[in-house]
């Protein structure tokens, strides 16, 4: 099968691979050597949560799209002009700080930080600002870039809690602010509550705009209309108060005619001229009338871990998030009414957003349009008329075997796959991918961390391991002992597994592999030289059942681990990933390795558009008619499993042994009928190398000999390379994989 070609990532998280590359993800052809992004795995469920209720809308209109789990998330926001939403998250390590994430429930981490308590985004610039309570600090971000700016840290002297912001709106006309300044309340916690305004452009240079006077209690959230400055005290009045600031500096309570217990949360509608008040002693949102103060509910059965700065709605009044801090959820609301044709490019009487969040219509290529709409406007070709859009994922089902390391070491991994089964799955079914999985331990399949297995190497397939196996590593269970153990052995459970599994006949999916571990893959470190032979056997095995291995490495691997990780990855064409913090970041690799197996068979030459497309209108050639571009040489496999029909039976079994090979290989092959034949090496780019036949041989079975050099008589370099045999009517084309 085609390999070593993998799919485009999403544009947030390619966004996100350039800012931070914490991982890294090994590609294996050259083509392409962008690093992973640190990821945080977040559950995304359509509907409720598992964990926990979820808001219920009493308001017309919304509906509730997705709820997403971000343990300890603290506030979350709808970015002005990207729509991306965007999490601060609380925690004393490194998995604190502010995230971007996208509607499947992949976040980048674009910024440290350990005490996020609100966020806003300028909607003029761009910027995302955190506030940091305990610390007193503002911080900026530009998502382009990454990390942040200590922006404004000159609060009241001794007490700085700085919690909920907001930006003063274009036209704004009220008083202290002007158009695009932001302002920002500093709740004390046990200290002065006072509200302060500051610039979006100039760090420092924040002014105070309200001194405690005692009218605030306990500060946390404000926003701006077009012409005031509100804010939400939980404790003001006790109960609760949503103050609106004067000109003369003094505050004074808006009339709600439902009483207040613990407002936490505060944002302008503009499109209603109203208030949003996410109130958790009600555990209810609650929309007010500025100028009545008639008050109605909005959603009801808010969790009463509401958060500070815990709601954050559009400008046009149509998208908001509510985040719950206890249970760690996010939840995103959406009115589905369209407001036109714009709206609603399929005229289904929803909108396209909704219809996407919902499943109504796919959007396989994550533009925020639906498929449909896309072919229909011209913006993405459908060459071959399934209604797909050419540059989305299209390949056969692909069936994914995860080979478990189940030592101790390994918990922090097992803990991150086993959470992520179904975040994945949702993930690439919406990208159009059909994906089966099995999830193997090597020799024990223990709870807790590793529920999701479904047995073991050694139960199902026995301890031999299969393709003639070099002296030392013919059988799993054979380890020296001590620190050494079979469980740890994943290079031989990879060559069982793709040598023995019950994979569907050839031609009619992708065969992918991936084992995880973190030591050495024959019995754990230290690695020596049964590692290196382990891991080439696995190539060979591999290659000769057309199956792609991807390694993940797991955190705190040594480079040997890495180095012989990626050389089986390289062997089979497929990429390795070394995770940093498998909470973060296993979960995104994963759809990242079967995403690029499907696109390796799909779009060898990574111009996001199908092989067969290219060919049939005419910016590829194919002269011999096999499928493949032939700037692609003879990447192929299961292409070939259907181009090789005409004349099939006139070549017979054919092989390289060995495969890999270090100085030379010998090729095998049977003519069932005297023919003309040629036989050709190609490198990875599909450049010819060296011709070794091109004649006239009789019936029976034919030997060349390969020495490893190309036409000028140089040594080719290691790596992976294909030969092609071809009689009229009938070709082979397998790969080949040189060791040094």
């Amino acid at each position: 099968m085609r390999k070593g070609h993998r799919s485009e990532l999403t544009e947030a998280s390619m966004a996100g691979a350039s800012r931070l590359g914490r991982g890294v993800l090994q590609k294996t052809n050259g083509r392409m050597g962008a690093g992973s992004a640190l990821m945080i795995a977040i559950a995304g469920i359509v509907g409720a949560s598992p964990s926990a209720a979820v808001p219920v809308p009493e308001e017309a209109g919304w509906e509730l799209l997705f709820t997403r789990s971000v343990p300890s998330a603290q506030s979350a926001i709808l970015h002005p002009s990207s729509g991306d939403i965007y999490v601060g998250v609380r925690a004393s390590n490194s998995s604190g700080g502010l995230y971007e994430f996208d509607r499947y429930g992949f976040a980048t981490q674009i910024a440290g930080g350990s005490n996020p308590a609100a966020l806003a985004a300028d909607p003029d610039s761009g910027y995302v600002f955190v506030a940091e309570d305990y610390g007193g600090h503002l911080y900026r971000t530009d998502p382009d870039v990454g990390g942040r700016l200590d922006w404004v840290g000159g609060f009241h002297s001794g007490d700085d809690d700085p919690v909920g912001m907001d930006f003063a709106p274009a036209g704004y006309s009220g008083p202290f602010l002007l158009p695009g300044d932001a302002v920002v309340v500093d709740r004390g916690n046990s200290g002065a509550d006072e509200i302060w305004m500051w610039n979006p452009y100039s760090p420092e240079g924040e002014v105070q705009i309200h001194a405690d006077n005692g009218t605030l209690a306990d500060a946390v959230d404000v926003t701006v209309s077009p012409t005031d400055i509100f804010v939400a005290d939980p404790r003001g009045g006790s109960p609760g108060t949503v103050w609106r600031l004067l000109a003369d500096g003094t505050l004074e309570a808006v009339s709600t005619s439902l009483a207040l217990v613990d407002p936490v949360g505060i944002d302008y509608d503009f499109a209603t001229a109203s208030l949003l008040v996410a109130d958790r002693g009600l555990a209810q949102l609650l929309r007010v009338d500025v100028a009545s103060g008639e008050t109605t509910v909005v959603l009801s059965g808010l969790d009463p871990s509401v958060t500070w700065a815990g709601i954050d709605l559009t400008s046009d009044g149509r998208r908001m998030v509510i985040t719950e801090n206890a249970t760690g959820s996010v939840h995103f609301f959406a009115q589905c009414a369209p407001l036109g044709p714009e709206d609603d490019c399929d005229g289904n009487g929803v909108s396209d957003l909704c219809d996407i969040a919902l499943g109504t219509l796919a959007d396989c290529n994550q533009n925020g349009v639906p498929d449909v709409c896309d072919i229909e406007s011209g913006a993405s070709q459908d060459c071959n008329l399934d209604g797909i859009p050419d540059e989305c994922p299209q390949c056969p089902p692909v069936e994914v075997v995860f080979v478990m390391d189940t030592s101790a070491s390994m918990d922090g991994e097992a803990s991150a796959l086993c959470g992520s089964i179904e975040q994945v799955t949702a993930h690439l079914e919406a990208s159009g991918i059909a994906a089966s999985s099995t999830y193997l331990g090597i020799t024990a399949a223990p709870g807790g961390a590793y529920g999701c297995l479904q047995g073991t190497v050694l139960d199902l397939y026995g301890d031999d391991v299969p393709g003639n196996p070099p002296p030392g590593i013919e059988t799993l269970l054979t380890c020296p002992g001590g620190d050494q153990a079979p469980s740890e052995s994943w290079g031989q459970a990879t060559s069982i597994v793709a040598g023995l599994h019950p994979w569907a006949p050839e031609g009619e999916s992708i065969r992918l592999i991936i084992p995880i571990g973190d030591e050495g893959p024959w019995c754990g470190d230290p690695a020596n030289g049964n590692d290196q032979l382990s891991i080439d056997h696995a190539i060979s095995v591999a290659v000769a059942n057309g199956v792609i291995v991807s390694p993940i490495t797991g955190s705190g691997s040594s480079e040997t681990v890495i180095a012989l990780a990626r050389q089986l990855a390289d062997g089979t064409g497929g990429q390795q990933f070394s995770s940093s913090t498998p909470s973060l970041d296993l979960a995104e690799a994963v759809v990242d390795l079967v995403e690029s197996a499907c696109a390796s068979f799909t779009d060898c030459n990574d111009n996001g558009i199908l092989d067969s497309c290219d060919i049939a209108n005419g910016t590829s050639q194919d002269e011999d008619e096999d499928g493949i571009p032939d700037e692609c040489g003879a990447t192929s496999g299961l292409g070939d499993t259907f181009a090789n029909a005409p004349g099939h039976d006139t070549l017979g079994h054919v092989a390289a042994h060995p495969n890999p090979f270090l100085s030379s290989t010998q090729f095998q092959f049977r003519l069932e009928t005297e023919t003309n034949v040629r036989l050709t090496i190609f490198d990875a780019a599909g450049r010819k190398v060296t011709q070794l036949l091109s004649t006239h041989l009789p019936t029976g079975t034919h030997t060349v000999e390969w020495n490893g050099r190309d036409t000028n008589g140089h040594q080719v370099d290691a790596g992976v390379y294909f030969y092609r045999l071809e009689t009229p009517g009938t070709k082979r084309s397998e790969r080949l994989v040189v060791v040094r």
